[in-house]
């Protein structure tokens, strides 16, 4: 975040860094491997170039992603909270408009990780914003939950992610806890990515 706007704002967190930082090593151990037998498996075809495309088309994509992760932060001044993530969207909200501020300490079922949810809703229950603890220390939610000043309530015993969501319907975002949405998205990617494999082997055939 650049100094100049982090100094228009009374309270900014940033996200994880490490997260980042895990991300990166986690893509290159996945992709450079497979890369690297592509390029080997058409060199002598001469398709090598469509694999050097492809991978500084994926090299791009995985710098911007860094860079917006980077630039990623939540911050308060005297009117909003804003919220900038990796992902394209914004989030700028009045703080008048929070009614409530809920936090959470919630884990997956069969895990022992407890990972904080800070949620602010309207008056009329409707979630305005989110802050998850795979994605924010525990430390910056905290900060931006004292920060707010509004009507709070603190969960300390953890609950699972399913009792989280029962008691918090409105938290869920919508591919949470819903594997008859985002199951379809994985299997089409998955199928892209084997059609992809296919057409590639195909024509070194």
């Amino acid at each position: 975040m650049p100094r100049g706007e982090r100094d228009a704002y009374d309270v900014v967190v940033e996200p994880r860094r490490t997260l980042a930082t895990n991300a990166v090593l986690t893509s290159l151990a996945a992709l450079v491997p497979v890369g690297v037998a592509l390029l080997w498996l058409t060199w002598s075809s001469g398709l090598w170039p469509v694999v050097v495309t492809l991978g500084a088309v994926a090299g791009v994509i995985g710098l911007v992603a860094h860079r917006r992760y980077l630039d990623s932060f939540a911050a308060l001044d005297a009117q909003h909270f804003v919220k900038r993530g990796w992902l394209p969207g914004f989030v700028r909200v009045r703080r008048d408009r929070i009614a409530e501020v809920v936090v959470v300490s919630s884990y997956v079922p069969h895990s022992t990780d407890v990972v904080l949810q800070l949620v602010a809703f309207d008056a009329v229950g409707v979630r305005l914003f989110r802050m998850r603890g795979h994605y924010w220390p525990d430390e910056a939610i905290m900060t931006v939950h004292d920060a707010l000043g509004a009507a709070s309530t603190v969960v300390t015993k953890p609950v699972s992610l399913r009792d989280f969501y029962r008691a918090y319907p409105h938290a869920r975002y919508w591919y949470e806890g819903r594997p008859g949405v985002s199951m379809p998205i994985v299997a089409a990617l998955f199928a892209l990515a084997t059609g992809a494999l296919v057409l590639v082997y195909g024509r070194l055939a």
